[in-house]
């Protein structure tokens, strides 16, 4: 079973109130809900001529950059989640790219399908500049050749593989992990034999994440005469039948997160009956006009007539009405009637909305989701959680920084969106950490995404003291700096009286850079001298060279004036818990002054009456205040021998001689059982190293974490898998590195016994 569906989906009182008013606004023929996604053509034309397409045409007056950015601002301050560029070929477009990054900035995942014959270096340079894990690919590649270029034109497999290869060095050359890459490959008569052979080039040779395969388009039960020659027809049934068992196989067996098909297995059985003409209309109501707005590359806002035709489906005109006028304007209501008298075969299930279908469906979850809430609040749990000293709850606070590191590769693209809409630069709360309050409060920051909900970190804790559970320690960061959360200081105040109620967790650690650190927060924890807060300062530095060498601002004084404050309390209150981490992470711009720090901050510690401990290897859990010695955490085994080689230089240099662990010998990794992370939006993911998140195994939001963590049937079966070594579904863990770095969590032949014997 893939662990994808081994998740729980998310569904909230706010997504019921969705679905509610969809399936109403579907009743009544209304636009009263928002779409589910805003497409637009951005152009067209295209530098191919498929003999196959009928998409590509002259149009009057293309949408200009401006005008398609306005439509991108409507879709963003709409609410509406996705935003959708189609085409056409859209590289045509030289301002592609611009669009792209301007979309990526407001947040919204895209996916853009292009033919890759003008994906030139220069612009897959362009692309990598734009954050990879918003902005994914669908390449068209119709099989091997001859068939692709039979198909497309001569030399065009080549270019498109070429175009392939450029994104990929780019994105490496740029330092971006794998950024997410499909190939679209429409099924016909001359590739149908090749299909099987062309799926395992894509996998093995290509290296893409997945393929989607496509039907050759007709109108209802008209085939076009420029198809019929690649229609597959009766005596090729049974071979296409064949291949599609295959892929059903595939799909339900073998695909993983490294590799799987984009079609479900509905879409997969559909293709038999696709091309024999024995589809019906679609086995579930269609919304086309409620799920999706579709904005032509002349402007003009189009969908379905009822009979599969778009351009006969036009209902006004962007560049006269706002999205939300076209939306719910009287032209769309003809046409929406049409959609639900609809009798046309076919295939689009895209257009189904199946959670909207039912109105009793809906009040049903609706009751279920608030007893839950209520059972989870008034039960206490016996959970029977084994005791890990050293387990890491992380709660994602925030998913942004404020500031570009050396060593931290978070996309900045965040920040800069959080910012966007504030008329006073963000250099006011440099200089003053307290403006952060005035910008919240005026609504300059955009705090709509990426920012753990306070009630989710309340429920987390308050799960934790029902079921007896303590943790490790609960580090408030993961993926992004914490202070940037609007409400931190609410946050430490109620972890205070949390703890004092009833411990949680052995140590709070809040690791950050301190460009944020005002003087309320360190009063808090100073104050709460019986607390265990410990503060990870993440210095990388010195003096003012220093920090600039790898800090992408020139902001020591103001990091230095807030880490002086910090200490000042620590010598005035002198709290007994209170631990203070001041971190160099050792890299080959750091490791030649890892002395110069140790000496520097030694000294000024000690003008503030604090000796500090000297500490290598993992973050140090013992008392007392410290200077930390991080090694850094490359993903690739290259890059490993190289950090490891500059740490073991640099911790010669400091004279520490005590041995690290043992990355040559075989660890199980302690991942499963001791570091769960809550993403900003309450997905448990398995570990810190899954920043794509793509192995959720929960979310806090329907299941409380103590049960999911510790009890649930899932995790359960995971770690019986890793126990016997077995990957399947897990892919992201197949050859990772992680559990031999210094930073990870160990578990012993003694805890793994321990948990058996309590899991039974």
């Amino acid at each position: 079973m893939l662990l994808g569906r081994m998740a729980l989906e998310s569904r909230t009182i706010e997504d019921y109130r969705d679905d509610s008013l969809v399936w109403l606004s579907r009743r009544l023929n209304k636009g009263w809900s928002k779409p589910d996604w805003v497409s637009v053509n951005l152009t067209l034309k295209c530098n191919l001529a498929c003999s196959f397409c009928k998409t590509c045409y002259p149009v009057r007056q293309e949408l200009s950059t401006r005008e398609i950015k306005d439509i991108i601002d409507q879709t963003y301050l709409w609410g509406v989640n996705r935003f959708n560029p189609i085409g056409g070929e859209p590289f045509v477009r030289g301002d592609l790219e611009e669009i792209l990054a301007y979309a990526c900035q407001k947040d919204f995942y895209i996916t853009l399908t292009t033919n890759g014959t003008l994906i030139t270096p220069k612009r897959a340079a362009r692309i990598a500049q734009i954050a990879y894990n918003r902005l994914h690919f669908n390449i068209s590649i119709d099989g091997p050749n001859p068939w692709h270029d039979m198909g497309r034109g001569e030399g065009n497999f080549d270019k498109a593989v070429r175009g392939y290869w450029n994104l990929r060095e780019a994105d490496a050359a740029a330092g971006n992990p794998l950024r997410k890459v499909y190939i679209n490959a429409i099924i016909n008569k001359l590739n149908l034999s090749d299909l099987p052979r062309f799926m395992a080039w894509c996998k093995d040779d290509l290296g893409v994440q997945g393929i989607q395969f496509l039907n050759l388009f007709r109108h209802g039960h008209r085939v076009d005469p420029d198809v019929q020659k690649l229609w597959l027809t009766e005596e090729r049934w049974d071979e296409l039948d064949e291949f599609v068992d295959y892929l059903i196989g595939f799909q339900n067996n073998e695909a993983d997160a490294n590799f799987s098909l984009a079609n479900s297995v509905g879409d997969l059985e559909n293709i038999k009956k696709y091309y024999r003409d024995e589809l019906t209309p679609l086995d579930g109501k269609c919304y086309s006009g409620w799920k999706e707005l579709y904005i032509n590359a002349d402007g003009m806002a189009i969908m379905c007539d009822g009979k599969l035709d778009f351009l006969n489906g036009s209902f006004g005109d962007i560049r006269q009405e706002t999205l939300r006028e076209l939306w719910r304007g009287d032209e769309i209501e003809k046409l929406r009637q049409n959609v639900k008298d609809c009798s046309t075969p076919c295939i689009q299930d895209c257009y189904l909305r199946r959670r909207s279908d039912s109105a009793v469906r809906i009040a049903r979850g609706v009751g279920r989701l608030v007893y839950d809430q209520l059972k989870k609040k008034y039960t206490t749990r016996d959970v029977q959680a084994p005791i890990y000293a050293d387990s890491v709850l992380s709660l994602q606070l925030s998913d942004t920084l404020d500031l570009e590191t050396s060593w931290k590769r978070v996309p900045m693209e965040r920040f800069k969106n959080l910012v966007s809409a504030s008329p006073e630069p963000f250099a006011a709360v440099r200089e003053d950490p307290f403006q952060f309050y005035e910008f919240r409060n005026r609504g300059y920051l955009q705090f709509n995404r990426g920012f753990l909900d306070f009630s989710v970190l309340k429920s987390i804790v308050e799960d934790a003291q029902r079921s007896d559970v303590v943790w490790g320690t609960l580090r408030l960061a993961w993926e992004g700096e914490p202070l940037l959360h609007p409400q931190v200081e609410e946050i430490l105040a109620w972890l205070v009286e949390a703890w004092r109620s009833k411990p949680f967790a052995h140590r709070i650690e809040i690791p950050t850079n301190a460009t944020l650190l005002n003087h309320n927060y360190c009063r808090i924890t100073a104050d709460a001298g019986d607390v265990p807060f410990t503060w990870v300062i993440e210095a990388d530095a010195f003096d003012k060279d220093s920090y600039l060498a790898h800090h992408g601002e020139q902001l020591w004084d103001r990091v230095l004036d807030n880490v002086n404050f910090l200490l000042k309390e620590i010598q005035e209150k002198q709290p007994r818990q209170l631990r203070l981490i001041l971190q160099d992470t050792v890299t080959a711009a750091t490791g030649s002054d890892v002395t110069r720090f140790r000496d520097w901050w030694t000294e000024h510690l000690a003008s503030y009456g604090i000796e500090p401990q000297v500490s290598a290897w993992g973050l140090p859990a013992g008392p007392g205040h410290w200077l930390h010695f991080r090694r850094a955490d490359p993903p690739d085994l290259e890059g490993i021998r190289g950090a490891r080689s500059i740490y073991g230089e640099a911790l010669g240099a400091l004279g520490i001689t005590s041995e690290g662990p043992d990355d040559t010998e075989r660890r199980t990794c302690a991942s499963y059982w001791k570091t769960p992370t809550i993403s900003w939006d309450g997905k448990v993911l398995l570990c810190t190293v899954d920043t794509q998140q793509t192995m959720k195994v929960s979310e806090v939001t329907t299941e409380s974490l103590s049960e999911a963590w510790w009890t649930g049937d899932r995790l359960k079966q995971i770690r019986e898998q890793v126990v016997r070594e077995d990957f399947a579904g897990l892919n992201l863990c197949r050859g990772c590195n992680h559990p031999y770095s210094p930073n990870a969590a160990s578990i012993s032949a003694e805890e793994l016994k321990q948990w058996e014997d309590a899991a039974g």
